[in-house]
Formats: C-alpha cells, structure tokens, sequence
C-alpha cells in the first residue's frame, strides 16, 4: 500500500512509573525513579526485630491514630489501620516489634516515589580500543529503609504519631571506568535508524545535542530505560534552541522541538533488539520525517514519555551517532538465543481527512520458544486540526 506524505510538521516530546510489589531478601532494585527495599532475613533477625518496652497507652495510640512521615515539605500519612500493620505488641502488651515487610511495603510504594532521586550511571564508550568518559554520572539519594522503620518505632514506643523519612547514599550501578570494564556485550543484538533529511537547522542543532545524552548508557539486566529522564531539562541553559512541536492542538515553535527524531530512533533500536517496551506514544497526526507511520514516539516532559525494559537477562549498551542526516541508535548485549522480528509498519486504516491508523508488532523468541508478542497500534488525526503558529526560529 503507498503512502502519501503528510504535512511536513514537527512533533512534540514527554513520567515514571513503578511496580508496587515487594519481594524478599536487603536487596535493592532499581526501577524507575524508585528503589525497591525488602529487609533480609539477617537484618530482620536483628535491628528491626528488637523488641522495645512501651506502655499500653502508647500502643493503644499507635494503633488508633494516622501516623504521619514528613521529607521536607513533604508529608505523608498513614492510616491508622495501615500503621497497626506495622507492629506487633509482645511481652503482654508492654513491647512492641515491628514488622519490616509491611513498613517497607508503605514506604516502597507511598514515598519512594515521591522522594527518591537515583542519580545517573557514567556512560561510556570504546572508540579505537580506547576507553572513554562520555558522560560523568552522579549520586543519588534514596529512603533509607532502616533508619526510616528505627524512626518510626521510636516514634510509637513515646506516643508520638510523626518521623522524618531517613535517607541515604545511592551509588549507580555503573559509575567508574572499573564498573564498565566488568561488563561484557558480545553481539550486536541491532540498530535503529531515521532521517532527518529537509530539517532546519535548529532542528538539526536539537537533534544532535538529544543524541549526546544517550551516548554509551548501559542498562543492566531489568532495569527500565526512561527517555525523559535521561533528556534533562530541555531549555536554552541545556543547549537547546527553539523549532516546531506539536503543542495544545497547534504546532509552534519551543525549545526542543525535534527532540522526537532521537525518541523515534531509540523506539526503533528497543523494538528490533527485542526489548519490551512498557510505555510508548505515536504522535498526534503523521510527521513526514518518520516515513512510514506507525514506527514513532513522541516523548515531551513529564509525560508522555518513551520507556522500555532490558529483559534479555544480559546487560546492554548502548552507542549514538548521526552519519549525514540520519541518526542511529546501536544496542550491543547478548543475544543468549534470543530471536527477533519486527513486522510492519503498515497502515490499517486511512480516512479522508488525513487522520490514519497504523501497526507494528514485535515478536521474540528465544531458543525456539515464543516469550513475546506485542502489537503497537497508531491512531494519528487530522493533521488539520493542528495549525501552525510559527515565530522566527532560525529555520
């Protein structure tokens, strides 16, 4: 089937996301802008089990009042149903000891979210047997799970119903050159690719400082790669200049725009390498420089926003360049018998008016077996509906 281009307007860019569920073990996974915490059966065993002498007015409050945990500004509150999950009283009612699983549990899935800050991995890259630097990573903070439950429980034995959330150190996972050198990506598991070809020059100019920031990341065996939070503030003090975005039903020019070609990309690279894409958006009508709808992603923060998982059990990095006028994505890992197919895209429907709908699947496999298979279904409107309000941009 031909398809007849539409109108050569530019798309816009854009949240995170987190499981709630806890499993067991001190164990610390990342996902998304949370850590996970689950108390060890050492650890339980020992500080947060301790049974702590309170009177039976400071249990009987602990267990009919909300209790509140503040971070600043922040303030979250529990139920006093919640926090009688928290604790139990021992010794006859005169000790109380807490019950890790369930504060962890509150904390993972009430607060972490809202008050952890994970830092960023260093990206690096080999360029002629050479090891470099390409972008330094930093520390993040994160609830400290122990200190936090101590706080709490300190809290209830003196009849208090309010702690401070207690916070900690988070190193990246990779963060020095030794870090890196510990990982091996044997296979090219693909490439994805598009052309920027006719663009303006601040498009060309915002397209190549977003291909920088992913230059040489590494995720590491499921971890959640999130578009958005990788790009950093899109603004003028972060390199940026101002070019057509698709915005409130128009399409004006704003800091960033063309930020979409490199999302696009990174969507194309995640489909044939066989990652799982878990959050995804086509854009609002059908952009030329895309080709073929149906094989895009438009990201413009907070939401929406391009994400998907490294699910092959193998850590992965990934490379960036722009040869020409295109710009390619490169995932190196290990391809551990995995199979991948991407079908289309082909468009299903096209109605008068321009507006379209359009497909693509993905399909995995691996030692034979079927693990995945996912259909991405595009519905574009009109391109009419979105008229262009153009300033001077340089273009």
């Amino acid at each position: 089937m031909t398809l007849s281009v539409l109108k050569n307007k530019i798309p816009d860019q854009g949240g995170l996301g987190l499981p709630a569920e806890v499993a067991g073990g001190i164990i610390t996974v990342a996902i998304a802008a949370a850590l996970l915490l689950t108390p060890s059966p050492a650890l339980a065993n020992s500080a947060l089990l301790t049974n702590v002498t309170a009177t039976t007015e400071a249990i009987a409050a602990a267990r009919s009042r909300p209790f509140v945990l503040t971070h600043g500004s922040k303030r979250f509150t529990a139920s006093a149903a919640e926090v009688a999950t928290w604790f139990k009283a021992v010794n006859g009612n005169t000790a109380i000891q807490l019950r890790p699983d369930a504060i962890y549990n509150y904390l993972n899935v009430r607060v972490s979210p809202q008050v952890n800050s994970l830092g960023q991995s260093s990206r690096f890259k080999r360029v002629g047997g050479t090891l470099q630097l390409v972008g330094s990573g930093r520390k993040g903070s994160i609830v400290d799970g122990v200190k936090t439950s101590l706080a709490i429980r300190s809290a209830l034995v003196s009849g208090k119903s309010t702690a401070a959330v207690q916070i900690k150190e988070h190193r990246p996972g990779i963060f020095s050159a030794d870090d890196f050198k510990k990982l091996s990506f044997p296979d090219l598991l693909a490439s994805g690719e598009s052309s920027f070809a006719g663009s303006p020059r601040n498009r060309i100019h915002n397209i190549k400082v977003a291909t920088s920031k992913y230059d040489g990341l590494i995720l590491l065996a499921g971890e959640e790669f999130s578009f958005n939070q990788y790009l950093g503030n899109v603004d003028a003090a972060n390199g940026y200049l101002p070019e057509l975005v698709i915005k409130e039903n128009v399409t004006t020019p704003e800091y960033g725009g063309g930020i979409c070609q490199v999302s696009t990309t990174a969507f194309r690279a995640a489909m044939e390498s066989g990652l799982k894409i878990t959050s995804r958006r086509n854009h609002s009508y059908p952009v030329a420089y895309y080709g073929l709808p149906g094989y895009d992603a438009t990201v413009y923060a907070p939401s929406p926003d391009l994400k998907f998982v490294n699910d092959t059990g193998y850590p992965v990095h990934i490379t960036t360049s722009i040869i020409g006028t295109r710009v390619i994505f490169e995932v190196r890992g290990t391809r551990a018998g995995r199979e991948v197919k991407v079908n289309g895209p082909f468009v299903t429907k096209r109605n008068p008016d321009g507006s379209l709908t359009a497909a693509v699947a993905q399909f995995v496999k691996k030692n034979g077996k079927t693990i995945r298979e996912e259909n991405f279904v595009s519905n574009y409107q009109s391109p009419d509906k979105f008229p262009t309000v153009r300033k001077a941009n340089g273009g």
